[in-house]
């Protein structure tokens, strides 16, 4: 990968872009007709996702739902996050509360359509790509945050769901999702919303404005603004969701000798190698280890999830602004912009973490009891009754967005679009940990401001000098900054006659330019010896990043036509060209649409798609911990086998260092996709049938570091506590992005919605379902694994049930409407356990009522979230949190208030 300068943007080059940029047209709902809009004597027509062909006759063939205002207004939606959880295609995307696995993303939201990665979706706003979230997913996930989006301007959300490279290039191998904002709105409204859970202090506020007006009969302008204030929920106040959350390392030692000590709380006899843990365990509330079964304390573990929070506390402003122009000359002028600030603000963390350096209490140091050298297994401070001690975590997301458009019209008819847009993300990090070096002084009496205080990890009561524990503490700290700027130029129309109609064409090119900055502080920098391998850092349990200034660009070129063979039969079909810095792509789309009837049409198509690899993983050096099972171990370092010649995994799983480097080898990803797909459509009645298949291969993504411990647990890769014992206590392993074989995946997508007119009111039901046939992924033994109905601990691919869905009936009559929808998340199997995950049906119920008042319409919803307080289904995933928050909302039942007044 080449290294390119510091991608920036001088005035000149802004004012440039200003003057002649525009945007793509906005997209429609797949099933809407085809409207037109009159200015001066031009119809503008509108366009469908995944077509440059407005007007097109191809519209239904594109597999398009849409999710739009009133989806929020007829639930407790607030956001973007909550517009994308309706979609039961959005599986496995990282958009619930879940403060503990997702360390390098909080605050954070994204799409996840197929479950094929969060990668593998392409994110719009109006047809135009967005950057990518400084943030990363735990798996290397690089994505668009779709929570700095303000929802306030929003018009709908529409999501193509099929490959879309040939029209839109890189990313788009699952699917496209695209948000629409509002730029012809006029008036005031203003809404807000209040949520809370039910028996918690923990609630959410929201409130939001947007503003449009006329400045002349050419000129509109809209403006829009929302904020958010959200309270936290810590662990302790919700045990039942945290219970899993606990470590064998809080206060413990292993003995390099025999000990006798004959007074105090370590009194006793002990042997060369045994393992003793704090004997006021239960004192300090810690979880007793009794790892031989002699009745002895061996550990003196720590319940760390009681610290952590479920929900954290939270502020967010958002803006969002747009001018709208006409000229005399059939021009149309659109400039927008939208700022995002996001702040975690607690995202507790424990008091100290496990120090995977294991370090050693001399014999002849003051504070050891045992005379003898004692390996530390734990952490210097596990308090868990005081939980004012758990350290603050907080993280800072700040996006912002430009774009210009103008858009006209050839003497001929065609259109012209050319448009630029600017984005940006720049996303803080801040975890508190423990100085490894000062620690070391004051295990010796050096320790704290002075030189002369000394750390006692023998103290049974856990009764550290908060001075000496305010000396030790540090941070890791890093910055991470993504730029994007694109541009874009189309123009369609007419091209000529056959006996089925007009025959349109589309042709297009479009050029970014992204660049990928990591910004370190020194103590969180990854240092290397000369022979170019990590050295540690000054952290007792974290890791550290890389220094990252890259850049590159992508050029690409596309047309598309659009062939009525007859009055029943249209061919749409695509091709796109796009060259990158270190490969290129060419990527077709053919689709077929076939009238049956005036009410049914089927449709079917075929496409390959790409993604290249992110700036992240070609150059992307990380530290960070992950949860593994260990094997037991003979003393020459091979696995311990049972009778019948399998491996004895360990009765708990560790918390280990995991570095993952780079890979400047990385070949894009590639996909061919496949739709075949069925809509009916009445003026009551309209049913969507979707079966889609997906042949995925070359995926990216981390080695799984558990998979790399099953194949040789003392490996080249593998650290373990002593490198002279190859049965010691497993302390780091070493992974590496790479090109994974293939995945075939396959699925059904049904929505299907009936409208009754009742005397004097209506009611509508409506559902929708999406269900995996298959998820085929290879073994390293050259099988296949069906990844379909399993949690998949162990694999790249993330839990994935078999079936999600909802139903829901909405009945309105005059001021009144009455909403209930319940959301179904199948079960399926923890592989990890070998039990079941359980179905999850939570129900939202909505009453709202609307009213005129002076010259202005307001509204009043009352609902619940999660009516029946189903709990999250129990997930025994290790020392992880006790449920699947890819799935599961775990808040339980949740009361909302919201009202709008608009005029």
């Amino acid at each position: 990968m080449k290294t390119s300068m510091k991608f920036k943007l001088s005035p000149l080059a802004v004012f440039v872009g200003l003057a002649l940029s525009s945007s793509l047209a906005y997209s429609a709902d797949a099933e809407q007709d085809v409207t037109a809009v009159k200015k001066d004597d031009k119809t503008e027509k509108i366009q469908v996702l995944g077509s440059y062909i407005k007007g097109a006759d191809t519209i239904t063939a594109n597999p398009v739902s849409v999710v739009n205002a009133d989806d929020m207004k007829y639930s407790g939606a607030v956001d973007t996050t909550d517009l994308v959880n309706i979609l039961p295609i959005n599986s496995g995307a990282e958009n619930r509360p879940d403060t503990f696995t997702s360390f390098y993303n909080q605050g954070t939201s994204n799409v996840n359509l197929r479950g094929l990665g969060l990668s593998s979706t392409l994110v719009l706003i109006n047809g135009k790509r967005q950057v990518l979230s400084g943030a990363k997913a735990q798996d290397g996930s690089v994505f668009v945050d779709t929570s700095s989006i303000p929802a306030i301007a929003l018009k709908r959300v529409e999501v193509l769901k099929e490959g879309a490279a040939a029209s839109y290039g890189s990313d788009a191998i699952a699917g496209v999702v695209n948000f629409v904002t509002n730029d012809t709105f006029e008036g005031v409204k203003i809404d807000g919303a209040y949520h809370t859970i039910e028996g918690f202090d923990q609630n959410d506020k929201n409130i939001s404005i947007l503003s449009g007006m006329k400045l002349s009969d050419n000129t509109n302008i809209v403006f829009a603004a929302s904020m958010l204030r959200r309270s936290n929920m810590q662990g302790w106040e919700r045990p039942d969701l945290v219970k899993n959350a606990a470590s064998s390392l809080g206060t413990g030692f292993k003995l390099t000798g025999d000990s006798v000590v004959t007074s105090g709380p370590w009194a006793g006899t002990y042997a060369e190698g045994e393992q003793v843990g704090n004997p006021n365990c239960a004192g300090v509330n810690g979880n007793i280890l009794d790892l031989d079964g002699d009745g002895d304390i061996d550990r003196c573990g720590f319940k760390y999830g009681l610290h952590y929070n479920i929900v954290n506390e939270e502020e967010r402003e958002q803006y969002y602004t747009s001018l709208t122009h006409f000229f005399g000359n059939d021009i149309k002028l659109n400039v927008s912009a939208f700022y995002s600030d996001y702040r975690i603000i607690d995202n507790f963390s424990v008091p100290s973490l496990p120090n995977l350096s294991f370090p050693v209490v001399s014999a002849d140091n003051s504070t050891n009891p045992f005379g003898v050298d004692a390996i530390i297994f734990g952490r210097h401070n596990p308090t868990v009754a005081d939980f004012s001690k758990s350290r603050a975590a907080p993280r800072d997301n700040k996006t912002f967005r430009l774009e210009t458009s103008l858009s006209g019209y050839l003497d001929n008819g065609w259109e012209w679009v050319t448009s630029l847009a600017y984005s940006g993300n720049t996303y803080k990090i801040s975890q508190p940990e423990m100085s490894l070096s000062r620690l070391a002084l004051a295990m010796n009496g050096q320790g704290g401001v002075s030189g002369d205080m000394t750390f006692d990890h023998f103290s049974t009561d856990l009764n550290h000098d908060p001075a000496l524990l305010d000396w030790l503490e540090t941070d890791f700290k890093s910055e991470t900054t993504t730029r994007l700027l694109v541009w874009d130029g189309v123009i369609n129309g007419e091209l000529f006659e056959l006996d089925g109609g007009t025959v349109y064409g589309a042709f297009g090119a479009q050029y970014r330019r992204e660049s990928y900055q990591v910004n370190p502080a020194e103590n969180s920098t990854i240092l290397y010896n000369a022979a170019g391998n990590p050295l540690p850092n000054d952290f007792t349990f974290l890791g550290s990043v890389n220094n990252i200034d890259e850049s590159r660009s992508a050029a690409a070129i596309f047309a598309e036509i659009e062939l009525p063979i007859s009055d029943d039969i249209t061919v749409n079909a695509a091709l796109r060209y796009e060259n990158l810095d270190t490969d290129n792509s060419l990527d077709p789309k053919i689709s077929v649409l076939y009238s049956a009837t005036d009410n049914l049409s089927l449709r079917a198509s075929a496409s390959t798609s790409f993604r290249e690899p992110s700036l992240s993983q070609f150059n992307a050096d990380v530290t960070n911990t992950v949860n593994l099972v260990d094997y037991q171990l003979n003393p020459d370092g091979t696995p311990v086998l049972d009778s019948s010649g399998n491996k004895i995994p360990n009765a708990s799983s560790l918390f280990i260092r995991q570095t993952t480097t780079g890979n400047a080898d990385l070949k894009p990803e590639e996909a061919t996709n496949y739709n075949v797909g069925a809509l009916w459509s009445s003026d009551a009645f309209q049913v969507r049938l979707d079966y889609w298949r997906i042949d995925y291969k070359d995926v990216i993504t981390i080695e799984s570091a558990q998979a790399v411990l099953d194949q040789d647990p003392n490996g080249p890769t593998i650290v373990r506590q002593d490198p002279n014992d190859p049965s010691s206590t497993l302390a780091g392993i070493s992974t590496d992005y790479f090109n994974a074989a293939t995945i075939d995946a396959s699925g059904i997508d049904i929505e299907t919605s009936y409208r009754f007119d009742l005397d004097g009111s209506s009611l509508e039901l409506s559902a929708g379902f999406s269900r995996y046939l298959s998820y085929d992924v290879p073994n390293a033994d050259g099988s296949t694994y069906d990844a379909v109905g399993k949690f998949n601990f162990g694999s790249f691919v993330r839990s994935m049930p078999e079936d999600k869905g909802n139903i829901s009936a909405h009945w309105l009559m005059d001021n009144h409407s009455v909403m209930a929808r319940v959301d179904y998340v199948s079960s399926y199997i923890n592989n990890r356990q070998g039990d079941t995950i359980d179905a999850f049906t939570p129900v939202e119920l909505q009453y709202r009522f609307v009213t005129a008042i002076q010259e202005g319409e307001a509204a009043f919803s009352v609902g619940v979230q999660n009516l029946f307080d189903r709990a999250a289904p129990v997930v025994a995933d290790g020392a992880n949190f006790s449920y699947d928050p890819k799935h599961h909302d775990p808040r339980g039942r949740i009361f909302y208030a919201k009202a709008s007044y608009t005029f």
